[in-house]
């Protein structure tokens, strides 16, 4: 009996053990799914090219130049009035102040282009004046001879090229110590001042319709 005993006794300490193990709660398996990767994050770099000098405005405008279309014009001087002239002598001084601007042509009898005596002739004969000779010498002995304090619009100017030389050189003066030539080829009809030191000390005579 007693041995018996000392057998079920060594049982139950074997035992033990696997009844502790049934006990404990088997471990969860995890799939290859459901591992936890962590995020990846994909940055995109924006890149910008900026071209340096090359912007262009809404207006066009370079160098502040516009390039909108727009036509600048041409300011002409008016004709002073306060020389007491007749109304031929304006209009001849209007006609020359209309023709700045045109081209310079030897030869040239206008309406397009002229030469120095041309011109003077041209703007004359528009008013109804005719206007002897082809040199400017010969243009300087037309009309009457002006004191120059007494000059008026429409007046013939006459110069000469070289300081001390022969008349070379006509004009028609338009008021304000101001008249009008065709120079040459590089500028044209143009406004010049008559009381620069270049023309003041070229001038010689100045002449008045009859």
């Amino acid at each position: 009996m007693i041995r018996l005993l000392s057998i079920c006794l060594a049982l139950t300490v074997l035992c033990l053990p696997l009844c502790a193990c049934s006990d404990t709660p088997s471990a969860t398996v995890i799939t290859k799914s459901q591992v936890n990767r962590p995020t990846q994050t994909t940055t995109t770099t924006s890149q910008t090219t900026a071209t340096t000098g090359n912007a262009v405005s809404s207006g066009n405008t370079v160098s502040g130049q516009s390039t909108a279309g727009s036509t600048g014009t041409t300011t002409r001087p008016s004709i002073s009035t306060d020389e007491g002239n007749s109304k031929t002598g304006d209009a001849i001084a209007t006609t020359a102040i209309s023709l700045i601007g045109k081209p310079f042509q030897t030869g040239g009898a206008g309406p397009d282009a002229f030469d120095n005596p041309s011109f003077v002739k041209y703007c004359y004969k528009q008013n109804g004046h005719t206007v002897s000779g082809r040199t400017a010498l010969q243009i300087a002995e037309y009309g009457l001879d002006v004191n120059p304090e007494e000059i008026q619009p429409g007046d013939i100017l006459a110069f000469c090229n070289d300081l001390g030389g022969a008349i070379g050189f006509v004009g028609i003066y338009i008021g304000n110590n101001q008249f009008v030539a065709s120079t040459n080829p590089e500028t044209g009809v143009k406004v010049l001042e008559l009381n620069s030191d270049y023309w003041a000390q070229r001038f010689i005579t100045a002449r008045r319709f009859q």
